[in-house]
């Protein structure tokens, strides 16, 4: 790397760039996996590499020379981007041809196994199978016969029969599987709405637990999957005979058998709309809390909308997912290991619940009994493979810790130019707005409430900041994707937009010099509240900077600005 005295020039600062791009060219070039074409993609573009430390020269540079080297930087990055990308396709494709040939069967061989293999269930059934068992045993009900617990549901037992309000997130098209264009007809999100059902046909007093796979349009990842499986329990009697104590009783009974006797347990406080009080419940397990359930008191809304008098009946229901408890019962660190089938990962638990899981919680793993020795080895090496497994996770989630921090760097603001403006028909607070952000697929729909700030005719042509990775949500009917940021005096009398230099390109990335990463997905920055934790640390300083934590908001233009340079004030 280059000496970082008090001085650079732009030259030796591209100088510097290109010899990186030749290393890169040179290793890039040798790689002969997926696995090591990802490790130099990190080792050059990650956040350590030496592409975003050449981002800390642009202090030591001159005014002139910043945007030089921003635009450089760019090109430079491009470059690699899409060199990485091409190698990796082409090693997909040879991957997969060798795997083709790895696998490649002589069907004339006859049709019997060289060894016997012993069967084995899957974790998920014996969770299931576990959990209800308990619940069994307490008196309830199990509710799993298709008419009355169908995965294709209707807006009406999915949501509103569960005091679910129209505009409640759940219901968007991102985050529901609809099935019709009128969006009465979905894959349920949640077993509950087979205690709707049930109340239908049934009254108190009753006990019931319904398990089931239900469907969300969540990003898959380590711990998120399109398609999951819930375990929800309803109890219901006359007013005064269940109350908040029987709640927690039943909750910590059951858990004290799934995780067993010694295990700790919290409730908090929570929302639900179909519960009322709420509560999330958390076990300490393996040295840390983890958060398993929900649960509460069936909200009176609920009861009215099943036909039941909230003064005469009152009860209980909770739910949890069943990857969950399985993942941590069993150390699992990928759900999307459930879903694979692979062989060697089913090898390693035993063949009923309850056979093996207590000696797994505490460390131990089960002879397989009835197997032969070929097939107690094939078992022992998935297990030493799988354990290498978790190992090198680990290792990548100690080192990604650092990159999991929520800062602003998972903000996707992008400069943007507002093309059209009209008044939005139904709410006198908000305009409507296409803004051009840089997008392939044409300008963004953004409402916001600047009616009282702004006239009509200034809009047009205004240059803005848009924070891009946010859901699109319907603002009193009107479809919005995005944030416009602006500067806003303490009792919000005074709103200002917060306007990129004019030479900075549209659809450039705002960036905060010292974070440095990828901007986070809509869902991550919906689920983990993000912008709670980000905003209160973005203002605009004495002169009228754009700030997040007191280091500008810059494109490769220059900082940005409040319009008017209002000073001292808090940016959303």
């Amino acid at each position: 790397m280059a000496d970082t005295t008090d001085s650079m020039s732009i030259d030796d600062v591209t100088a510097e760039l290109r010899q990186i791009k030749k290393d890169f060219d040179s290793k890039i070039a040798s790689a002969d996996s997926l696995a090591e074409i990802e490790k130099i993609r990190v080792e050059y573009l990650g956040k350590k590499g030496p592409i975003n430390k050449v981002t800390s020269y642009m202090r030591l540079l001159s005014n002139e020379d910043k945007p030089k080297l921003g635009i450089v930087l760019n090109e430079i990055k491009s470059e690699l981007e899409a060199v990485v990308g091409e190698k990796k396709e082409i090693m997909e494709t040879l991957e997969i041809e060798r795997q083709l040939e790895s696998e490649r069967i002589d069907v004339t061989l006859p049709g019997i196994l060289p060894t016997p293999r012993v069967a084995r269930r899957h974790p998920i059934s014996m969770t299931m199978e576990k959990a209800l068992d308990i619940f069994v045993s307490l008196g309830y009900d199990t509710v799993t016969e298709c008419e009355e617990s169908p995965e294709i549901e209707t807006d009406y037992y999915c949501f509103e029969a569960l005091n679910c309000p129209k505009d409640h997130p759940a219901r968007d098209m991102q985050d529901t599987f609809y099935l019709t264009e009128d969006m009465g007809t979905l894959l349920r999100t949640h077993t509950s709405s087979v205690q709707i059902r049930q109340l239908a046909k049934r009254k108190p007093p009753l006990r019931i637990v319904a398990p089931g796979r239900v469907y969300r349009k969540d990003d898959i990842d380590a711990t998120h999957s399109l398609i999951f499986h819930q375990i929800e329990i309803l109890a219901l009697d006359e007013m005064g005979k269940l109350n908040l104590g029987h709640l927690k009783g039943t909750v910590e009974y059951f858990l004290k058998h799934m995780f067993g006797p010694d295990i700790k347990v919290r409730f908090r406080g929570s929302f639900f709309p179909f519960t009322e009080p709420s509560m999330e419940v958390d076990v300490f397990f393996r040295g840390k809390w983890l958060e398993v359930l929900g649960c509460g008191m069936v909200d009176p809304n609920v009861l009215t909308m099943a036909g039941l008098d909230p003064k005469k009946v009152s009860g209980f229901a909770a739910g949890f997912g069943v990857e969950r408890f399985a993942m941590v019962i069993h150390g699992i660190t990928d759900i999307r290991e459930f879903y694979k089938n692979d062989v060697r990962f089913l090898d390693q638990f035993p063949t009923i619940y309850n056979q093996g899981v207590a000696s797994m919680l505490q460390g131990h793993a089960e002879k397989t009994v009835d197997a032969d020795e070929s097939t107690v080895a094939v078992a022992e090496e998935s297990k030493a493979v799988q354990a290498e497994k978790v190992q090198e996770t680990n290792k990548k989630q100690q080192e990604a810790t650092t990159s999991n921090a929520i800062d602003v760097s998972k903000l996707d603001i992008r400069v943007g130019v507002i093309k059209k403006a009209w008044l939005h028909e139904e709410a006198d607070k908000l305009y409507c707005e296409e803004i051009d952000i840089g997008e392939e697929s044409g300008p963004r729909k953004i409402a916001s409430g600047l009616r009282a700030h702004y006239q009509l005719e200034d809009l047009e042509g205004q240059r803005v900041l848009v924070l891009s990775n946010l859901k699109e949500r319907k603002l009193v009917g009107f479809p919005s994707h995005g944030m416009v940021l602006c500067a806003s005096s303490a009792d919000g009398s005074s709103v200002e937009f917060i306007e990129p230099p004019a030479d900075a390109k549209i659809g450039e990335r705002v960036m905060v010099d010292g974070f440095v990463g990828e901007p986070a997905t809509e869902n991550q920055i919906l689920k983990k509240k993000m912008l709670n934790v980000i905003f209160p640390d973005l203002s605009t300083d004495v002169n009228g900077v754009a700030t997040y934590k007191g280091i500008p908001l810059s494109t490769s233009a220059g900082p940005c600005f409040a319009q008017n340079k209002m000073s001292n004030s808090p940016i959303a």
